[in-house]
């Protein structure tokens, strides 16, 4: 029987399956066959993974196998011995949650997960929520942020109901993990649109101006036969340290219209002369703070990987 791993909870997982939630561990002999995963791994099953299970009188499970997965959208922070934390699997779609304000646009965050994306080939939405806090010029800052890039951005307000409609048609028929800073209003924008989740919806500290966590374990809810949202809990950072500094420019769209005509290949766009996509900054193509954001995670990887070797 295959079902789909709804919940997480140390060694036991919520399995969805025939209109059912059935509580599964993992038999033991796969838990060997795995073994070597966990070199590489902080978790051998995620939410989102299709599993074959079999179901007892008392209707716990065991799951006996994992189907190979599409893509799977994880997480790696620095440190020689830190594992890959996968946060999903087999995602149609990522949706990087921002706000206008309370907590503050931080468009550099949206950039790391734009790169685990592309690293997966799982197409990006970026929402911002808090429309209503808006002023113009944030709303000019994001378009020409992202001008030229592949990013579908849509902007919404859970207080005043602005495009959840237009949200919710984005995310029908998909399986889309929901990621950003505790605080952006994720849980709001979710209870808007699908009012039977009944999520609990947090608040944003007055001092620190921060979202506090109200979702605490990733978990996956069926909204129909087609529609599946992954919930996470709030992000304060998100590391993608298993990148090699060479190949980060391949996931920053926009800079592989042009990196052919680069004199060097490959190039990091950093320091090397006759380089198309600096070029590309000055002509204005390229917006200059997508540019630097660009630079920080590149300098980042490089400070890592020379840590790492030296």
């Amino acid at each position: 029987m295959r079902g789909i791993v709804v919940k997480v909870m140390g060694l036991y997982y919520t399995v969805y399956f025939d209109t059912k939630y059935i509580n599964c561990v993992l038999r033991g002999k796969l838990r060997q066959l795995l073994a070597s995963e966990t070199e590489k791994f902080s978790n051998i099953i995620a939410v989102g993974d299709e599993v074959e299970i079999s179901v007892s009188t008392d209707d716990t499970g065991v799951i006996e196998e994992i189907i190979p997965r599409r893509n799977y959208f994880s997480r790696k922070e620095k440190g020689r011995h830190r594992k890959i934390d996968i946060i999903a699997a087999n995602c149609d779609c990522a949706v990087v949650m921002q706000s206008f304000a309370l907590p503050k646009l931080n468009l550099r965050f949206a950039d790391r997960i734009a790169v685990r994306c592309g690293q997966q080939k799982i197409p990006l939405v970026l929402c911002v929520n808090k429309y209503d806090l808006a002023e113009k010029e944030d709303i000019q800052y994001i378009a020409d942020y992202y001008k030229h890039a592949d990013v579908e951005i849509i902007m919404t307000s859970a207080k005043t109901g602005y495009n959840i409609n237009e949200f919710k048609k984005i995310l029908h028929g998909k399986t889309s993990v929901i990621v950003g800073y505790s605080g952006v209003g994720k849980t709001s924008i979710l209870n808007a649109m699908y009012p039977g989740l009944k999520l609990k919806v947090g608040e944003v500290s007055t001092s620190t101006g921060k979202g506090k966590h109200t979702t605490t374990n990733v978990t996956m809810a069926i909204i129909d036969d087609i529609t599946r949202i992954i919930d996470t809990p709030g992000l304060r950072e998100f590391g993608i340290m298993d990148i090699e500094p060479h190949l980060l420019s391949k996931y920053f769209y926009e800079f592989e219209k042009y990196a052919h005509h680069c004199a060097f290949k490959p190039c990091t766009h950093d320091h090397e002369p006759d380089c198309e996509i600096k070029r590309m900054v000055q002509k204005g193509v390229i917006y200059e703070e997508r540019y630097v954001s660009y630079l920080n995670i590149l300098y980042s990887l490089k400070d890592y990987y020379a840590t790492m070797y030296s």
